[in-house]
């Protein structure tokens, strides 16, 4: 019992403003040659087929075409190479730079763990350490094993603590990555119940709550809060984060907006026309085609922006 105690966190919603969450994708850690789509593709092919031939169909449903539909015994294969700490000086840095900001809540559907690693850079070295962040809400018992709408990493910030979800799961848990469309719609499933029948209070009435609203999923955050995506390309196949914020647009109490932060690029227009039909603000911080190092430069102004933005919203 006391361990079950130690590993649950008690979160809450301030009732006098809107929570500030942060969606991290893979984007900065792209910037220096961090890993990739295309990488992972290519590392757990079984097939003839390469991953340029594979292009055209959905990118969950691409690694279970190469995989042959053993997604998870190929990540489980892949453990240990991706669940290592070595950061670029660079992206450490931004990173501690986004840690270091009064945010209520980090999001990630990223599975391995460079925010946990400039957090803490032994955050990997042995199993207790992890244990040690570890965390889940009051609505499950223990830390979950697959769908991890509860379960989080509390990390230590030089303003305190920041809850960290990996909402697609984890690569210390490969049974928790959500790849293929089967797992896609079980997680779907999961949102819809909660959201349906679980929340707090349903219709998220926060004044009830004079110390603030319980937190008991990730997906309280998302709905409620201001949302900044950075790095996270949104692609059309993440079905499950695309009918969240069609969730958030149609939700009767007081919501935050979520902020597309990306180049203005030509192949993303009707991606953006898309995010701007669900009430999403696509900021471009006048910035249009990229090449390489100027993704650098984009990601140091996206940051600074965030900031402001976050500052000022407390």
């Amino acid at each position: 019992m006391r361990k079950q105690r130690k590993q649950e966190g008690t979160l809450r919603i301030p009732h006098s403003r809107r929570p500030q969450v942060l969606l991290l994708g893979n984007g900065l850690n792209r910037v220096y040659g961090g890993a990739s789509w295309a990488g992972l593709l290519e590392k757990i092919n079984r097939t003839a087929f390469t991953p340029e031939q594979v292009k055209g169909i959905p990118l969950p449903m691409q690694a279970v075409l190469l995989s042959e539909d053993h997604v998870d015994d190929s990540l489980k294969d892949l453990r240990q190479e991706l669940t290592q700490c070595q950061l670029h000086p660079w992206l450490g840095i931004q990173l501690r730079r986004l840690l270091s900001m009064p945010f209520d809540c980090i999001l990630t559907p990223n599975f391995t763990y460079e925010l946990e690693c400039a957090a803490d850079p032994d955050f990997l070295r042995a199993p207790g350490r992890v244990r040690r962040y570890q965390r889940h809400t009051e609505a499950v018992p223990r830390a979950e094993r697959r769908f991890m709408l509860h379960t989080y990493y509390e990390l230590p910030t030089g303003r305190g603590t920041v809850p960290l979800f990996h909402v697609h799961g984890e690569a210390r848990k490969p049974d928790s990555v959500i790849l293929g469309h089967y797992f896609y719609g079980n997680l779907l499933f999961c949102y819809d119940d909660y959201l349906t029948h679980r929340a707090p209070e349903r219709h998220y009435r926060m004044g009830r709550h004079p110390q603030g609203m319980p937190v008991l999923s990730w997906l309280d955050y998302f709905i409620l809060g201001d949302v900044y995506s950075l790095g996270f390309g949104f692609d059309t196949s993440e079905m499950d984060l695309w009918w969240l914020l069609c969730r958030k647009k149609r939700e009767l109490a007081a919501h935050g907006e979520l902020y597309f932060i990306e180049p203005a690029r030509r192949s993303s227009e009707t991606k953006i026309a898309m995010l701007r039909a669900y009430n999403a603000r696509h900021l471009s911080l006048g910035m249009g085609e990229l090449e390489g190092p100027e993704y650098q430069r984009f990601y140091e102004k996206a940051i600074q922006e965030i900031g402001r933005m976050v500052h000022e919203r407390r």
